[in-house]
């Protein structure tokens, strides 16, 4: 199996906790939270266990410093999108197609992420939120610069972001499910229409 490639975020780091979260995100993915043992890692690696424990408090602080790699991954990506824009409308083509191409091609890790956000354990879930709003933060501030310039109406930001968000993370596992290969520039541009555009025509939209 293709390690994900998040793995790259910690391929230039330093000591025994970056091998750990390599060799443990490669065993989470593959087998969820609760398959997966701390010796099973430490097996992986040819180590100790308590070499394991002498970087993480246990199983749960590794498994969250996982989905902490792949979330501040996501983040990165988004962020070199909205650089590469132009203007905030180009931005934001940017970061529809930079966060599609992120969830298929992490999408066993995105699973993860998800699993938590929106899974019965409150603790978990409240991280998984406090990690997701550096990429929300992402978003908003290219909405926002949008709205500065006049490109963009006056519109909520919490929700636009959200919305925007929520947009193409369904869309996203809409193909991935299916198991259909995602066709960047037909989607981001049907994404892109709805967001920019809205769905109603214009003297409907008055009612």
């Amino acid at each position: 199996m293709t390690k994900p490639q998040f793995h790259k975020t910690l391929k230039n780091g330093q000591g025994g906790r970056t091998k750990i979260l390599k060799s443990a995100a490669d065993i989470f993915v593959r087998k969820g939270y609760h398959q997966t043992t701390v010796d099973e890692i430490a097996r992986a690696m040819g180590v100790a266990k308590g070499t394991i424990y002498n970087h993480f408090a246990g199983k749960e602080d590794l498994y969250l410093a996982v989905i902490r790699g792949g979330v501040d991954l996501l983040q990165e990506r988004l962020s070199q999108a909205a650089a590469r824009g132009k203007n905030a409308r180009q931005k934001i083509m940017n970061l529809i197609e930079s966060q599609l191409r992120f969830f298929e091609q992490e999408k066993d890790l995105v699973l993860l992420f998800l699993t938590e956000f929106f899974g019965r354990d409150a603790h978990r879930g409240r991280l998984a939120i406090d990690m997701l709003s550096s990429c929300l933060e992402v978003i908003r501030s290219v909405i926002a610069e949008g709205i500065g310039d006049g490109t963009l109406r006056e519109v909520d930001l919490e929700i636009s972001t959200s919305s925007l968000f929520g947009m193409v993370t369904v869309t996203a596992f809409h193909f991935i499910s299916q198991g259909r290969p995602i066709n960047y520039g037909e989607v981001c541009a049907g994404i892109a229409k709805i967001f920019f555009e809205g769905t109603c025509r214009e003297q409907a939209a008055r009612i």
